[in-house]
């Protein structure tokens, strides 16, 4: 049976794995970048920049690739009526 902090050990480095690809999944796309450029010195390369990827992800809320926001509606339905969307609150 394994000691105990063999198990805070672990246990430490799971959630330590999980902060940090949280943190590179939705930090912002210019901070990102600097923060790649540092760790490259300049050049780019390496498996830990090609990792942190300087392209923003959907969770950075850039809003370039268009695969959050929903379809618009469209100005008038199919018998000429004016389409008016209501937001509901719960």
């Amino acid at each position: 049976m394994a000691s105990p902090w063999v198990q805070y050990v672990v246990v430490g480095a799971l959630v330590l794995a999980a902060a940090l690809y949280a943190a590179v999944k939705y930090v912002p796309a210019s901070l990102r970048r600097r923060v790649v450029y540092k760790l490259s010195n300049g050049s780019g390369k390496g498996r830990l920049v090609r990792w942190l990827d300087a392209d923003a992800s959907c969770g950075s809320g850039c809003d370039t690739c268009g695969s959050c926001a929903s379809e618009p509606l469209p100005e008038r339905d199919a018998e000429g009526r004016k389409v008016i969307q209501l937001h509901v609150r719960k």
